[in-house]
């Protein structure tokens, strides 16, 4: 058996900004995105009030003055470093934490509660359930109704009353724990798979507030049937909004009816993820921490500007910094770009300025994370696409068909070696980048950077409501003076 955890940290950038404002602890929180425009976060009290996800800064401004809504300016050198202490928090129950996201992180409890062969401590029988075969599904869609939900579920997948127990105890622990030294809240889902586990974060978090307990377990088949059959199918981890128009057309509506289907129907009509998603919810385990239902194919770094952006300089520095930033994290997540886009674009509010929105792709000879060979790229992107006349307010950088660097690392190339840039200059930039994430991540987000980036860039975002970093700035500590 697998005992694996997903832990969501509640209203994650909202709740970083109470953390260090107690006499906002009741308050409704809104934190904006960049430069100040929608929202892209709000704290259980603004949520009450009915303000939207992404509703623009100046639709609530009258509700937030009016209901004393706490407006901020999105802080993440303050949510990274939350996000940081919690990560840390989770090593001490074990050290097999996966981070899933700024708020997210799955978390293998195995080893607390079973023996090396995955039996649960004082058990007899073995928690090893069936394998990835084509056996155990159903015929075809017009035949799921009526099938008895636990013959699809491995009878060893049932906590005994002690295991559940000592299981619900350490869920409560992890819960409460997190939220005193971190003062983070948190909701935490439990199950025999990561597709279970996320299952029940959201049921946790759904319930959480009602009951007051902020976790949740998906193990025996019965809490798993009631469960699922509560849980929207559009809320089930990999089941995004491009198939839900297909699974409602076959009748498909909650997270039980997806795992009564046929796995291979499945993947003969959708894909393998989707196969294996099923498969999940029925308790066999198929994705891990470098197998997800989805696959990340780019990443984008972007940001509207505080002013407009009339020189190519300019122009340059901004997407000097989104390139650098989009290559740092593409090493982090350990995965290459085949190639890049740029893009830009002016106000379209004014309707007296001309309007545009341009871009421009190139790819490269071969998969790459480099900062030096996607700076390069994209700032020849940049100086085709500029254009003087234009007053531009926003630009980004994406990092196209992105991969794995161990799948990149695999492949043959047509041309051996690469014209364009030799083996000798390839390990130059590696040796670089490795320096460059070193120094950054002992010293600093950007204590290093590229001087194409600009020592100080007047296009950054605006910020009118951002708080102090209290956690990454020794500046920014709160100072008591006693009278």
């Amino acid at each position: 058996m697998k005992i694996i955890g997903l832990l969501d940290c509640d209203s994650f950038f909202a709740s970083c900004e109470k953390v260090f404002r107690p006499d906002w602890e009741n308050r409704p929180v809104v934190v904006l995105s960049n430069n100040d425009g929608c929202v892209v976060a709000r704290s259980p009290e603004a949520k009450a009030l009915g303000i939207a996800m992404g509703a623009p800064l100046f639709q609530i401004r009258a509700l937030a003055r009016s209901a004393g809504v706490v407006v901020r300016s999105g802080n993440f050198s303050l949510y990274g470093d939350m996000s940081r202490r919690v990560v840390e928090t989770l090593g001490r129950w074990t050290p097999n934490v996966d981070v899933y996201s700024i708020d997210e992180a799955f978390l293998d409890l195995t080893g607390r509660f079973c023996d090396a062969s995955g039996r649960l401590l004082g058990c007899e029988t073995t928690a090893e359930n069936g394998d990835l075969g084509d056996s155990g599904g159903l015929g075809g869609m017009g035949e799921n109704v009526g099938v008895d939900w636990r013959e699809f579920c491995a009878s060893d997948e049932r906590l005994p009353a002690a295991a559940r127990r000592e299981i619900e105890e350490t869920a409560a622990e992890i819960v409460e724990t997190v939220r005193r030294w971190t003062g983070i809240p948190v909701s935490l889902g439990l199950g025999p798979t990561r597709t279970l586990a996320k299952a029940a974060s959201r049921i946790a978090k759904r319930d959480g507030a009602a009951t007051g307990r902020k976790f949740a377990l998906l193990f025996d088949p019965e809490e798993r049937e009631r469960e699922l059959k509560r849980l929207p199918i559009g809320d089930v981890w990999g089941v995004g909004r491009r198939l839900l128009p297909a699974f409602w057309r076959l009748g498909l509506r909650t997270a039980f009816d997806l795992a009564r289907v046929d796995p291979i129907y499945m993947r003969k009509n959708f894909s393998i993820v989707q196969e294996k998603t099923v498969r999940e919810l029925r308790g066999e385990r198929t994705f891990n921490s470098t197998t997800r239902p989805e696959a990340q194919k780019s990443l984008q770094i972007s940001r509207s500007f505080g002013t407009t952006v009339e020189t190519l300089a300019e122009m340059e520095e901004a997407v000097s910094s989104f390139a650098s930033t989009a290559a740092a994290k593409m090493r982090a997540r350990k995965i290459v770009a085949s190639g890049v886009y740029v893009y830009m674009s002016t106000s379209g509010r004014d309707p007296n300025a001309p309007r545009r929105n341009v871009g421009l792709a190139v790819n490269f000879a071969r998969p790459t994370n480099s900062t030096p060979e996607f700076l390069s790229a994209a700032l020849r992107l940049t100086r085709t696409l500029f254009d003087p006349k234009l007053a531009w307010r926003k630009a980004g950088v994406v990092a196209l068909e992105t991969l794995d660097e161990s799948v990149a690392a695999s492949r043959r190339y047509l041309f051996e070696p690469d014209p364009e840039r030799p083996a000798e200059r390839r390990e130059r930039d590696r040796r670089l980048c490795e320096a460059l994430d070193k120094a950054n991540v002992a010293f600093g987000k950007k204590a290093v950077f590229f001087a194409s980036e600009g020592i100080q860039p007047r296009w950054t975002p605006n910020a009118r409501f951002v708080s102090p970093s209290y956690t990454t700035d020794w500046n920014a500590l709160p100072v008591v003076r006693a009278n």
